[in-house]
């Protein structure tokens, strides 16, 4: 299962030639964070992540009209 998530970044990364964001979405305690940041850390020098269960009013405020 991991692979396969790990295959859909890897093409999200090169068909968008990772210029865009990506939400990642679904039931708690599956692995979504460790999968992620996995690929961050191995694909990308840094990168920004935003977990929206921690996040503060102000900042899920900056993303709302992204996430209906």
């Amino acid at each position: 299962m991991k692979r396969k998530i790990y295959q859909e970044l890897m093409s999200w990364k090169q068909d968008g030639a990772g210029k865009t964001a990506l939400l990642i979405d679904g039931a708690r305690r599956v692995g979504k964070s460790y999968i992620v940041e996995k690929f961050a850390r191995a694909e990308y020098k840094s990168y920004i992540l935003i977990d929206f269960n921690r996040a503060s009013t102000e900042v899920k405020e900056l993303f709302e009209h992204y996430l209906d």
